[in-house]
């Protein structure tokens, strides 16, 4: 899929939803949210991902939504796996959004990469939520 000028759903909306979904745990300090601390990552990333999916269904312009839902899913779970090992690698996995969001336009991608695009956005959204919301509440 190629686009003529810069998209701004595949930027903002993953990462609006992911910011959104790594908030919730610090605003509502719920049962369900808080698997087990409200430090945990889980529950952020499982609203991420069921919010990927329902963005990626959506999409009437790219054919392979099933294609498109595999990229988002890898790129959360290569987003969020190594996170508990390494305390850093969020810092990659936004550094790796930002070059994604500069140069997948401007390139024909099959859908499973627009869908990695859209994964690592909702991940950099959580994460860069999570911060926030540790610093603010």
């Amino acid at each position: 899929m190629k686009w003529d000028k810069p998209p701004l759903w595949p930027v903002a909306l993953p990462s609006i939803l992911g910011f959104i979904s790594g908030c919730l745990p610090y605003i509502l300090e719920s049962d369900y949210l808080t698997v087990e601390s409200k430090f945990s990552l889980l529950a952020p990333f499982g609203m991420a991902a069921a919010g990927c999916l329902v963005i990626c269904f959506m999409q009437r312009r790219i054919d392979s939504k099933i294609e498109m839902s595999l990229g988002c899913v890898s790129a959360l779970l290569f987003s969020l796996l190594p996170q508990l090992l390494f305390f850093v690698w969020f810092v990659p996995v936004m550094l790796i959004w930002i070059r994604e969001s500069i140069f997948v336009w401007r390139k024909s991608y099959p859908a499973f990469r627009i869908g990695v695009w859209i994964g690592l956005g909702a991940a950099s959204g959580v994460y860069m939520g999570g911060i926030f919301a540790f610093n603010v509440a």
